[in-house]
């Protein structure tokens, strides 16, 4: 079984982009008109990834406000604080259209998970243990942030059985950009080999179905990550787009501020043979010692204090989500599941926006839409 786990705050404002042309003046989103192509294209752009890929359930992560605003960063003004809105949006308008938006594909009985104080990113990592390690079944995470890339891995259930949770990236820009389908160790000789079937079924395994169907398509290429490097990488370096610095950082002898990069995370991670942000924990003394190694200074904080911080601010694991995020999440996931699954093959922008505002009967501006949801898009 496949499931596909969206972003629906990230394809969003994905959409918003290419609708409005961001950062230009001609969008504000302050009348009822543009509110409604933002609805219509993000419906285009979901509906296309759903039957692109046809999964048997399709499940939306939200964002609310995050949990990690509440820590605090000495070196800046905290998580997210760098992030700045363009000042000609009406942003209240276009938060309400997400959450009117979830609310359509609530009705239409897709599974909607939204906890107060959780990122879209932490549900996705919540929905990705439970349905590996729960319910050994395989999950394409959909998103263009980074961040979400650590939660590729693999799950074996039985001695010749995995299962695969992926991260699907459908934003490809430029000529020759391609969409991303990340994957982990072992999946392509999972889904190259030949299985044992009857005359009937021919072998062939519904769920390999899902992911060569998204393989074969038009710019779609498949890149093998390491989901824990990931999540490594990021605790050493920070993450300028979230405004969380690097572990440490100090002035060299010509007061020019120096920071723990890629190749010096590397090292680290090599010396004290890292897999994950549970090995960090245990090694922290060692750690320690190569920071005063590569930058010739003695740094003034706690090791483990700051690690602590680090391992906060960017890993995605339930062992590190407040408790009260993971109760309540534990305490939803078996209604949610128990919801009937949707076929969503023929899913389009009018059969989600069906019997709303939204869908209009008369040949104007709607039009456009229509004609763009019945073809492969170039905006894909």
């Amino acid at each position: 079984m496949t499931n596909l786990i969206i972003d629906l705050n990230n394809l969003a404002f994905r959409s918003l982009f290419i609708c409005s042309g961001y950062g230009s003046k001609n969008y504000t989103f302050n009348n009822q008109f543009e509110i409604d192509q933002f609805i219509r294209k993000i419906s285009t752009d979901i509906s296309y990834i759903i039957r692109q890929i046809n999964p048997s359930r399709v499940l939306f992560a939200l964002d609310s406000k995050s949990w990690r605003k509440e820590i605090s960063i000495d070196e800046n003004d905290g998580y997210k604080a760098n992030r700045e809105k363009n000042g000609f949006i009406n942003w209240n308008n276009v938060y309400n259209s997400i959450t009117e938006f979830a609310e359509i594909l609530d009705s239409n009985g897709f599974i909607i998970s939204k906890i107060d104080g959780a990122e879209a990113d932490d549900l996705m990592a919540l929905w990705r243990d439970e349905l590996i390690f729960k319910q050994n079944q395989n999950i394409i995470l959909v998103s263009a942030d980074e961040d979400i890339r650590q939660l590729v891995s693999f799950y074996q259930y039985d001695v010749n059985k995995k299962c695969f949770a992926t991260v699907f990236n459908p934003d490809a820009r430029g000529k020759n950009s391609s969409k991303k389908l990340f994957i982990p160790k072992y999946f392509n000789e999972w889904l190259n080999e030949i299985n044992n079937g009857d005359i009937f079924n021919r072998g062939i395994d519904p769920d390999k179905e899902d992911f060569i169907r998204l393989r074969d398509s038009e710019k779609v290429t498949l890149e093998q990550i390491d989901g824990n490097y990931i999540a490594l990488k990021k605790i050493f370096c920070g993450d300028d787009g979230d405004n969380v610095p690097s572990i440490y950082s100090w002035l060299d002898k010509n007061e020019k501020t120096v920071r723990i990069t890629k190749s010096k995370a590397d090292k680290i991670i090599n010396i004290i043979n890292a897999k994950d942000y549970l090995d960090l924990e245990k090694k922290s003394n060692i750690i320690y010692e190569q920071l005063i190694n590569i930058s010739g200074k003695t740094p003034s904080f706690k090791i483990d204090e700051r690690l602590n911080r680090q391992i906060k601010l960017v890993v995605l694991s339930r062992n590190v989500f407040p408790e009260n995020i993971v109760h309540e999440f534990d305490n939803e996931v078996q209604e949610q599941l128990n919801k009937p699954n949707i076929n969503s093959q023929n899913w389009n922008m009018n059969s989600i926006l069906d019997g709303t505002k939204y869908t209009k009967n008369n040949d104007n501006e709607s039009s456009i839409f229509k004609e763009i949801d019945n073809l492969n898009s170039e905006l894909f």
